[in-house]
């Protein structure tokens, strides 16, 4: 499976349609998403004219003006898509591989570079995602932001810290994957050759990254755009068979990791390394599945139980100095409802993949 994200800067000429229809001949992508198409309708002769005659579907926001605009393009021989819809500066998708009838989201997004109106944008996305919950979710296209210092070369030199901040907030408060970028270090480049970021990028929800755990994320020459493409890749066909699924934040519980390997040393099966091999991961699969059932009932309970003492713990200390055995039992107390929290929003999930 591979999606293909890129900022082409307007499809009006034909010779940029022509770089899209190569790239896409060379990708063979299942999805394409293109911003700042700069066109107020899209029809499917515009799509026809860069992915070709074979079967495609398409969803499109159009441009306020000479500026902006989105489309998403993909395949119906290998995702069917249920729903579109459309908000300020973002184009969502619903769907499903057909293939594997595995369910997906899809966020195109173009973010403005106002303050303002990115801030508006991250709100926006934010509270999308949080309704949708624990889902397949990526976001792809041209953030008009970087991360950190090191994403940016500018000749007006270093930037304050909290230009930084509101874009990786909004990234940690949805519990987004940013994957490394592979190929290059930047994907917009100014004209002068002077000034280049990282703008472009997959984030991936880590329901995602858990259902497809060897995405990577490539940057590609770029042509008549400033923007390089970007290819989000899954190899498929290599993973071999999917044994054994777990949850990093099933370590964080008291007692998991004797568990498990008590219960590792105690399977006895005979025959060649690999036959034992594919037997003990089988059998340690249905006592996970069996510990995981035992450990995790009632949780919501446990973690209001845990609120309350540590609720406790801060009035006693709004009225005298705690001692150090109380210090360190509040800290614990932190770190359990975090586990537990981490734990609860992920059961969903795993009981149907367990």
């Amino acid at each position: 499976m591979k999606i293909v994200s890129w900022n082409v800067r307007g499809l009006g000429g034909l010779e940029k349609r022509k770089e899209v229809k190569e790239l896409v001949k060379e990708k063979v992508p299942f999805v394409v998403s293109l911003q700042e198409t700069k066109f107020p309708l899209i029809d499917d002769f515009v799509c026809s004219s860069f992915w070709g005659t074979s079967s495609h579907g398409y969803s499109y926001a159009p441009s306020v003006g000479p500026s902006g605009g989105l489309v998403t393009i993909w395949d119906t021989t290998e995702v069917e898509v249920w729903m579109s819809s459309r908000g300020g500066h973002f184009l969502m998708i619903h769907g499903r591989v057909i293939k594997s009838n595995d369910e997906f989201y899809l966020f195109n997004v173009y973010e403005p570079c106002d303050r303002s109106a990115k801030q508006a944008l991250w709100i926006s996305l934010s509270s999308r995602l949080h309704s949708l919950g624990s889902r397949n979710v990526c976001l792809c296209g041209d953030f008009n932001s970087v991360r950190n210092a090191d994403e940016r070369r500018s000749v007006r030199g270093t930037q304050a810290l909290d230009e930084f901040s509101p874009y990786n907030e909004f990234i940690d408060d949805c519990v987004l994957v940013d994957l490394p970028l592979c190929g290059r270090k930047f994907t917009w480049f100014k004209g002068d050759g002077r000034s280049m970021s990282r703008l472009d990028r997959f984030l991936l929800s880590e329901e995602w990254c858990l259902l497809w755990p060897n995405c990577l994320q490539v940057a590609h020459l770029r042509g008549l755009s400033d923007h390089c493409p970007i290819v989000l890749s899954v190899d498929e066909e290599n993973w071999g068979p999917r044994l054994l699924r777990m949850l990093k934040c099933w370590q964080d519980m008291s007692g998991f990791n004797n568990f498990v390997r008590a219960r590792w040393r105690s399977f006895q099966v005979s025959g060649w390394g690999g036959y034992v091999l594919k037997e003990k991961l089988k059998l340690i699969k249905l006592a996970v599945k069996d510990w995981h059932a035992s450990n995790t009932q009632n949780l919501p309970a446990k973690i209001v139980s845990l609120k309350h003492r540590q609720a406790a713990l801060d009035s006693k200390g709004e009225e005298v100095d705690l001692l150090e055995d109380e210090i360190s039992d509040l800290h614990g107390i932190s770190s359990d409802i975090h586990s537990l929290s981490r734990l609860d929003t992920s059961i969903s999930w795993q009981q149907s993949r367990l």
